[in-house]
């Protein structure tokens, strides 16, 4: 069919809900390919653990939003700016950053306790 795997960008992830013992295995074989073996990658934008660990990726969206945060602040503390569109501008702006693609995220008992949108720093 003429499909070619790159074998320096194809990598693979053993994903489980609990802990992950990263095993001496860091390559597997299949044919003569060699694939490398990761605890972690970057997959349409968000972040993905061994362990379905969402803490990483909330915390990256958590530093993505303050970064767009910081980047509009001087607009929201203009008085020439009316109230109403400083709240447009945070819907529209600050806020899709951060949740980008939290409906997929399953969050632990302990997760719920840490998140920042809860009663810590969310």
């Amino acid at each position: 069919m003429g499909l070619r795997i790159n074998e320096e960008k194809t990598k693979y992830m053993i994903s489980k809900r609990n802990k992950v013992r990263f095993s001496n295995e860091k390559y597997l074989q299949v044919y003569n390919y060699e694939f490398e073996r990761v605890g972690e990658f970057k997959y349409l934008g968000s972040m993905k653990t061994e362990n379905s660990d969402n803490n990483t990726e909330i915390k990256a969206r958590i530093m993505a939003e303050n970064r767009s945060y910081y980047s509009v602040l001087p607009l929201l503390r203009s008085k020439a700016v009316s109230r109403a569109t400083k709240i447009r501008m945070y819907k529209t702006i600050i806020r899709p950053v951060v949740l980008c693609g939290s409906e997929a995220w399953c969050l632990t008992a302990n997760g719920e306790k840490n998140c920042v949108f809860g009663k810590g720093r969310c």
